[in-house]
């Protein structure tokens, strides 16, 4: 999931969340809270907002990850 958000802005992310797990609830599926990440870009680094629960887990932020062999970095580097 992905969501810009202009300066000064509140984030939505966490209602986004709440309903993907509604809807993969529905048919059945499981959303892993344990193995989802969050990875945070530009200004938001430097004021983050409210860390996202799924199922009542906090949802690990990190600064990069492996995506289909890619390494991606919070600097897009």
């Amino acid at each position: 999931m992905t969501e810009i958000m202009n300066r000064g802005s509140t984030s939505c992310m966490q209602s986004f969340v709440d309903e993907l797990v509604s809807q993969s609830s529905q048919t059945g599926m499981i959303v892993n809270g344990k193995k989802t990440k969050e990875m945070l870009i530009g200004s938001a680094i430097k004021n983050p907002p409210v860390p996202l629960l799924l199922n009542n887990t906090t949802v690990e932020r990190v600064s990069t990850f492996k995506l289909l062999g890619v390494h991606i970095s919070n600097d897009l580097k």
